[in-house]
C-alpha cells in the first residue's frame, strides 16, 4: 500500500509503535518468547547535547538493531522504535538470557559508535521482559505491550508492578483493535486518495509528497538527489483508438518506467496524462542522466510491438546544484524537458546537454 509508511519510522527505517500493533495482532510473533528495550531518553533530556547529534545517536542504535535483524540465529526478530529515544526489540521463541546476551552486546556496540560522535560513556538503558504461552492463536497485543513496558520499566525504575488485572489487559485488547481497524481504514483512505486509477501509480498529490521527502533527506543527510520529468513524445494518436486503448497505453507506459528503476526509486503520475515524475534518491547529476537514459531506451524498446510505439523525453535536475527546493527542482526538470522536446524528442536532456545511447561525460 502506498501509505504503508504509517506503520514504520522515516527516521530508523524500524517499525513504529503502530507496526508494533500491526504486527501483534497479526500474530507475527507467536506464542511466547523475550522482548528488549532499549532507552535512549537521557541522552535526549541532556541538554548538552543539539538534535545532530541525538539524531547521529538513534541513526547509530538503528543501525546496530538493523543488522542483528539479518542474522541467522535472530531472523524472526522484529524492531519497532516506539518514542523518541525508546526502541522495542522482540525475540519469539528466545529465552531472557538469549535476550540479555543480545541487549548487552548492542549496548556495548553502541557505545562504541557514541564515541565518535562525541558522546562519550553514553550507554543504551536496556531492560528485558518475557511473555509467556498465550494459545495456540499466538500472543494478545495486551500481552506484548505488557512486556514491552515492563522491559521499559524494568530500565528506568527499581520497582515496578508485575502484573497487571484481567480487566485492564481486556481493556488494552478492546482499544489497540479499535486503533488496530481506524489504521485500516486510513490507510485504505490515503491509498485511494493518492493513487492514479488509470497507471497504478501514485498521484500527484503522492509526487509532492515524494518530493518533498526526498528533499528532507537531502537536508538531513547531505545526499545528493535528482528528479526526472518524464512527457510522451506524440501520443495523442491513441486518441484515435478511443478511451480505453489510450489508458491501456498509459497503464503499460508507466509499467515500464516502473520495471526499469532501482527498488528504492519511485515513479508518479503528473499533471497531464502523458507526464511522469520519477524521484531518485543518493543520486547525482551523471547518475539521474544514466537512469533517464535507461528509461528511455526500456520505452523504446519496450513499446516496439504496441499499436503505436512511443518514445519519452526526459528532462533532469539535481539537488543541489539545481536546487535545493521542490519548486526549483520542478522548474529546472521542466526547463531540460522542454530543452529535450525542441531537440527533437526522444532524448535526456539536463544541465550538461542532451543525450541519446551510452551516455558518456567530459570530465
Amino acid at each position: 500500500m502506498l501509505m504503508g509508511n504509517l506503520f514504520f519510522d522515516p527516521q530508523t527505517g524500524l517499525g513504529n509503535f503502530f507496526g508494533l500493533l500491526k504486527a501483534a495482532t497479526n500474530g507475527t510473533f507467536g506464542t511466547k518468547g523475550t522482548i528488549i528495550t532499549l532507552d535512549l531518553t537521557e541522552l535526549i533530556k541532556d541538554e548538552t547535547n543539539d538534535k545532530k547529534t541525538i539524531d547521529s545517536c538513534i541513526r547509530a542504535l538503528a543501525g546496530l538493531i538493523r543488522a542483528e535483524i539479518t542474522r541467522d540465529d535472530y531472523r524472526r526478530m522484529a524492531a519497532f522504535r516506539i518514542g523518541d529515544g525508546e526502541f522495542v526489540i522482540v525475540l519469539p521463541e528466545k529465552t531472557q538470557a538469549e535476550a540479555e546476551n543480545l541487549a548487552a552486546e548492542i549496548n556495548l556496540l553502541f557505545r562504541e559508535k557514541a564515541s565518535w560522535h562525541s558522546v562519550p560513556g553514553v550507554e543504551v538503558c536496556t531492560g528485558t521482559a518475557t511473555y509467556g504461552e498465550y494459545g495456540k492463536n499466538g500472543a494478545s497485543v495486551s500481552t506484548i505491550l505488557k512486556a514491552a513496558y515492563l522491559a521499559l520499566a524494568d530500565c528506568r525504575y527499581a520497582e515496578f508492578p508485575m502484573h497487571l488485572p484481567i480487566w485492564a489487559e481486556k481493556l488494552i485488547d478492546h482499544m489497540v483493535e479499535r486503533v488496530y481497524e481506524t489504521l485500516d481504514l486510513l490507510d485504505e483512505a490515503f491509498t485511494l486518495a493518492l493513487n492514479d486509477e488509470i497507471s497504478g501509480l501514485p498521484n500527484y498529490r503522492a509526487a509532492e509528497l515524494f518530493l518533498e521527502q526526498m528533499l528532507e533527506k537531502y537536508r538531513r543527510y547531505g545526499e545528493p538527489c535528482s528528479l526526472l520529468l518524464i512527457d510522451g513524445d506524440n501520443l495523442k494518436q491513441y486518441n484515435l483508438l478511443g478511451y480505453q486503448q489510450g489508458n491501456r497505453m498509459i497503464r503499460e507506459l508507466a509499467t515500464l518506467l516502473k520495471n526499469a528503476l532501482r527498488h528504492n526509486d519511485r515513479v508518479a503520475r503528473w499533471l497531464s496524462g502523458d507526464e511522469f515524475l520519477v524521484f531518485l534518491h543518493n543520486a547525482d547529476h551523471h547518475f539521474a542522466v544514466q537512469i533517464g537514459e535507461r528509461l528511455r531506451a526500456a520505452v523504446e524498446e519496450g513499446s516496439k510491438d504496441w499499436p503505436y510505439p512511443v518514445t519519452i523525453s526526459v528532462g533532469v535536475a539535481t539537488c543541489p546544484e539545481d536546487g535545493v527546493t521542490g519548486e526549483e527542482l520542478l522548474a529546472k526538470a521542466e526547463e531540460a524537458n522542454n530543452a529535450a522536446k525542441l531537440g527533437g524528442k526522444n532524448q535526456v536532456c539536463g544541465a550538461n546537454g542532451c543525450y541519446r545511447g551510452p551516455v558518456r561525460f567530459q570530465e
